[in-house]
């Protein structure tokens, strides 16, 4: 984690209000649910855990293994809707907490999820209901799963247009 990735994360809170506020638009609605929010995220939190089912499914013999490209893919959706959900409900870039606070907070959930068994399967399921913090869980779980904020940045990106592109054409 780096003051790089953090600025990262700031580009895509704003392009994620941007997204948020043509999504609204085009449905006619003034204000995200904070509920509906919750129930995205753990929607998109139960696609993950089936696209890491390769390292968790012991009793199956013809489990595929994991794809990477797939779980980044799924790893973007989470980060879309707690983006969304920072912006909404916690104050956006100015309810950020300082770098060095991020970096400390971030540090503190990798070692929770490296030292507890079910860490990764706890942080996962706090991203639904978690009133304060879902950005610094949600960065230690990206990093767990061996992804740079760098390529999440770049996989938000192309999500981002094809976000766009899903609304111009009724999705």
């Amino acid at each position: 984690m780096t003051i790089k990735d953090i600025e990262l994360i700031k580009e895509m809170l704003k392009m994620q209000a941007k997204l948020d506020e043509a999504i609204m638009k085009e449905y006619g609605l003034y204000t995200i649910d904070e509920e509906k929010l919750s129930f995205a995220i753990l929607d998109e939190v139960g696609e993950l855990t089936h696209e890491l089912k390769g390292n968790w499914c012991y009793w199956k013999k013809t489990q595929p293994p994991v794809d990477g490209e797939k779980v980044l893919g799924e790893l973007v959706d989470i980060w879309h809707f707690v983006l969304s959900w920072q912006n909404n409900f916690n104050g956006g870039e100015e309810g950020l907490l300082t770098d060095d606070e991020i970096m400390e907070k971030v540090d503190d959930n990798r070692w929770s999820i490296e030292e507890y068994g079910k860490g990764i399967v706890i942080k996962l399921a706090d991203l639904s209901y978690s009133p304060l913090w879902k950005v610094e869980p949600l960065i230690a779980i990206t990093e767990y799963l061996g992804f740079a904020i760098e390529q999440v940045y770049q996989a938000y990106c192309d999500k981002n247009k094809v976000n766009y592109q899903r609304l111009e054409s009724g999705y």
